[in-house]
């Protein structure tokens, strides 16, 4: 069988990529070496300079793949017109597992690919907070969620849940979503 083009520079770059994350869970930043990476991902080292100038091109690479990834799924997610709660516990679900695969390197990484990481981060956090956005909205023309509260601070504060739960992330999520239904008063 013959692979569409492009298909093995796509699967091979893929493989890079995850082979990074991997190799990152396991070492940690401080021990990433391209090596690694090469044996991980199967490759030749050399073949991760086709795709990447350099580690710091590849952190960065990575960082946007998974990120705009999990964007996608939002997205995807926000355009459903679904209701409201069950597309805000598939959200969190999604955002919990993204937080879980990367386990604290998310901004270490950043930091990493690049001098000052801060604008790059929160032009690619503005579009979650976009997508949020949109979703608390649809939930106000629903009716699950309340017309009075502002649609763009109420996704800041959805945007800034399922960080770094304490707690066993099933009973995290039952939780969250129980205090943004009732609420917290009596």
């Amino acid at each position: 069988m013959v692979s569409p083009p492009g298909a093995l520079a796509k699967g091979k770059r893929e493989a890079i990529l995850q082979a990074t994350l991997e190799v990152l869970r396991e070492s940690g930043l401080s021990g990433l070496k391209m090596e690694d990476v090469a044996r991980k991902a199967e490759v030749g080292k050399g073949t991760i300079y086709l795709y990447f100038r350099d580690k710091k091109d590849l952190l960065k690479n990575l960082v946007e793949e998974r990120t705009w990834a999990f964007y996608r799924e939002v997205e995807e997610l926000v355009r459903l017109r679904a209701p409201f709660f069950m597309c805000l516990e598939r959200i969190l679900e999604k955002r919990l597992a993204w937080v879980a695969e990367w386990r604290g390197l998310w901004a270490a990484v950043a930091r990493e690919a690049m001098e000052d990481p801060t604008p790059w981060l929160k032009g690619l956090h503005q579009h979650y907070l976009d997508l949020l956005e949109a979703l608390v909205r649809s939930g106000q023309e629903e009716g699950a969620v309340r017309p009075e509260l502002s649609p763009k601070a109420t996704a800041a504060v959805i945007a800034a849940l399922g960080c770094n739960p304490q707690l066993e992330v099933e009973a995290y999520l039952e939780h969250l979503l129980l205090v943004l239904r009732k609420g917290v008063a009596p």
